[in-house]
């Protein structure tokens, strides 16, 4: 592991730290209100689905451990992916002073949420597409990358689209295994 990629590191934990931290204290907020706010379905699956793709963004980075420098735009970009998920994060429960349920709340916010969450994992992609045309990874390997990539995506815009509550639900429900799954299957 690379002085650099510590640094690096430091920075992007923290951020993703913090964007953790947001979700499981929405949880708590939730849990604490389960008397006076209904829980629902679709903000606890939406909040599980962040917990879990934030914890491949952590895995993801040790793909990084050799960074042999830091660049200003290295910086910024690890910047812009974790603020991008620190912003959803808070947007997936609402806040105590709110009235909402959970469901009627997130499906107001789950645009925003999944814009955020689409651009943070489309922007870590951008390396693995560098890398795909620079030296370049066989057919083979670019489909299934770009499928496995592309099934979640997909998920994600219906989950941000669809009109039915149910829908949407089920579209995260759905991402959620997936992300679970593959990242089980390819770390």
């Amino acid at each position: 592991m690379s002085d650099a990629f510590g640094f690096m590191f430091a920075f992007y934990g923290l951020l993703l730290g913090l964007a953790f931290a947001e979700v499981v204290s929405g949880f708590s907020r939730a849990y604490d209100e389960r008397h006076k706010r209904k829980l629902g379905i679709v903000s606890p699956l939406f909040g599980a689905l962040l917990l879990v793709d934030l914890i491949t963004f952590w895995m993801n980075a040790w793909a990084y451990r050799d960074l042999p420098d830091v660049s200003y735009l290295a910086a910024l970009a690890v910047a812009l992916v974790a603020l991008l998920y620190y912003f959803a994060a808070t947007q997936v429960f609402p806040k105590a002073t709110e009235k909402d349920t959970l469901d009627h709340h997130i499906m107001e916010h789950r645009r925003v949420v999944v814009f955020c969450v689409l651009g943070s994992n489309l922007l870590t992609q951008v390396p693995n597409a560098v890398s795909a045309v620079s030296a370049p990874w066989p057919m083979a390997k670019v489909g299934v990358w770009a499928g496995v990539n592309l099934v979640y995506y997909i998920l994600l815009v219906v989950a941000g689209f669809a009109a039915s509550k149910r829908v949407v639900a089920a579209a995260v429900g759905i991402a959620l295994v997936y992300v679970t799954g593959v990242t089980a299957t390819f770390a």
